[in-house]
């Protein structure tokens, strides 16, 4: 119960300072109380002795004129009772040695068994001269009294005692009501005391409640509230201090989400991914870059374990090998992600001291899955030229040392080499132009001049060009376009490359009896797609998709047999994509290919 109390005042400066006040009247209450009973009580005291002694003086003269005759107990008892009438008092008369020769209280009959007085205080105070007093239950009558005693002198000598006694009720009866009246003002003073100390508390803690508030608005967040200031003293200043933190920390943690802010930016703006670990593998940061790394959504990441939010092993691996390492060290490892898209990382880690105890780390992850894939297709393409400038380097080598060594003598063998090796040239200057038309496309050193052209006008040409190539190998080359398509935004002569190498492709892979048909539609307003059909040997599916890479050939004796380059469907690729169309590939193994060119209408 007691601990409950103390936890009720604990919660409430209020009601502290009102328990204080209260408490403080209380005590002086009962410290007035007490200092006033004891006063009143010694006050009244002192007055009734001073009353008794007058009693004592009064009777003196009387009381001796019996003592110096002798007179008998029962005149002395007469005058005992006569004088203790008036007064309410009680009145003896005590001999020189202590007997009681008197006493208004006690039967004469009784009074040679009361014991003898010489030795009470007040009697030995009287018989040395001077008046006594004592306060005592009497064993007599049995109740508190008060005795005052006086010396009965005659000839300069005591020669009795005349003692004047009166129960203290007499006095202390008034104490009861006086009691409470004190009562009743304390009880009122404390009440005062209570109004008072709970106004007073209010308008002393009222503020503070507020700026406790106030506090509990800025731990959250809100640092726009103030502290109301109403006076100057110490809960003014307080809330003048009070304010001025709440400016300093408005103006620091905007200076920190600033910089935070940047940081971010910084980090989202980053083309490698960062990590950020703790001494538990929990991620402290990881920034956008990372995310999509991992294919995970901003709301992922942070304050997780990392193998909850990034199932690799390897990089777990990683960040062993770095912390153990230890400071100053990098960690360098490539790795494989198979998910979300499969790709090549090349991961750099370096430990990262959060505390005295703690060793993090930081993870910086470089996607050089591209830069794989280039130096794949560098060495590809180092490999496919070197491939396709030795055959007919070969041939012409050795169709030439064959002349060199007799053959030139014999016209007729002569002719059918010479013939070979010029077919060979042809094909190497075929070859070093298309390389060459390539990589100025590739580069960007290729200006289109785009116009409306007329895509029948270009088609004719072409089919003109390619005619007898077709006739030769009883192949029916025809077009399907009508005279009322609009005109394409394109480079005439580049327009004319794509369709041309389009053409030869599919007049090259279809057989004798075989169709190539080139025709056209406009299936939306803005756009014309052009379609190349041949009913040729087609293209399996899984070739399909690498059908437009250099030097790539889905039958590679066959392609060389007719001459290819290997370059043609990647130059007509990035021509395509140069005019802003689209280009698509449909085959089928043994039912033909068709080729579908997306432009842009004029």
């Amino acid at each position: 119960m007691i601990r409950l109390f103390v936890h009720f005042l604990r919660r409430s400066i209020a009601r502290k300072l009102t328990l204080t006040l209260v408490g403080f009247v209380a005590l002086t209450t009962v410290a007035a109380g007490l200092y006033l009973t004891r006063a009143l009580e010694t006050f009244a005291v002192d007055t009734l002795e001073a009353r008794l002694a007058g009693i004592g003086r009064l009777l003196h003269d009387e009381a001796r004129a019996l003592v110096v005759r002798n007179a008998p107990p029962a005149e002395i008892h007469a005058f005992a009772v006569r004088a203790a009438r008036p007064t309410a008092s009680r009145i003896t008369v005590i001999a020189a040695d202590g007997r009681v020769l008197g006493d208004s209280e006690v039967a004469v009959e009784d009074l040679p068994r009361v014991e003898n007085h010489g030795t009470r205080p007040e009697v030995r105070a009287a018989l040395a001269g001077g008046v006594g007093r004592d306060r005592r239950t009497s064993a007599t009558i049995n109740v508190s009294l008060l005795y005052v005693a006086l010396p009965i002198v005659d000839g300069g000598r005591p020669i009795g005692v005349i003692r004047v006694a009166l129960p203290l009720t007499a006095v202390t009866s008034s104490y009861a009501e006086i009691h409470r009246v004190m009562l009743a003002g304390g009880v009122v003073a404390l009440a005062v005391a209570f109004g008072i100390g709970l106004f007073v508390a209010g308008r002393v803690t009222k503020p503070v409640v507020q700026m406790q508030a106030i506090a509990r608005q800025m731990s959250e967040g809100d640092f726009t509230v103030r502290a109301p200031i109403r006076s100057p003293d110490e809960i003014g200043s307080l809330g003048r201090a009070l304010n001025g933190l709440a400016a300093r920390l408005r103006e620091k943690i905007h200076d920190l989400g600033h910089e935070q802010a940047k940081a971010t930016a910084i980090l989202d703006g980053m083309i490698e991914g960062v990590i950020a670990v703790d001494g538990r593998d929990v991620i402290l940061l990881m920034n956008e870059r990372a995310r999509s790394m991992f294919g995970l959504d901003a709301t992922r990441g942070e304050r997780k374990p990392f193998l909850e939010v990034i199932r690799n092993a390897e990089l777990h691996e990683v960040f062993r090998e770095s912390r153990a390492a230890g400071e100053g060290s990098v960690s360098h490892r490539e790795l494989r992600l198979a998910s979300p898209v499969e790709r090549r990382v090349q991961v750099n880690a370096v430990p990262l001291r959060l505390a005295a105890d703690e060793v993090g780390v930081v993870m910086v992850l470089h996607d050089v899955t591209e830069l794989r894939r280039l130096e794949q297709v560098r060495t590809e393409f180092v490999a496919n030229v070197s491939h396709e400038l030795r055959t007919p380097l070969t041939a012409i080598q050795g169709y030439l040392e064959t002349l060199l060594s007799g053959a030139l003598e014999e016209r007729e063998n002569a002719r059918r080499f010479l013939d070979i090796v010029f077919r060979h040239t042809e094909r190497l200057g075929r070859l070093l132009n298309d390389l060459t038309d390539l990589s100025n496309i590739e580069m960007g050193r290729v200006s289109l001049k785009l116009a409306p052209t007329r895509l029948d006008e270009v088609v004719d040409a072409v089919l003109a060009i390619m005619g007898p190539k077709a006739a030769s190998g009883r192949v029916t080359l025809q077009s399907r376009l009508s005279s009322d398509l609009p005109s394409v935004l394109a480079d005439r002569d580049r327009l004319v490359q794509i369709v041309i190498n389009l053409v030869d492709n599919a007049v090259k892979y279809t057989s004798e009896g075989g169709r190539v048909t080139v025709q056209a539609q406009q299936p939306a307003d803005s756009q014309i797609e052009v379609d190349v059909i041949d009913t040729g040997v087609g293209i399996p599916s899984a070739d399909l998709p690498r059908i437009t890479e250099r030097f790539y050939r889905v039958d590679k004796a066959r392609s060389r047999e007719l001459g290819g380059t290997g370059l043609g469907l990647a130059i007509v690729k990035h021509l395509v994509f140069a005019h802003g169309g689209q280009l698509r590939i449909e085959s089928e193994p043994g039912r033909g290919t068709t080729v579908r060119v997306t432009l842009p209408v004029a």
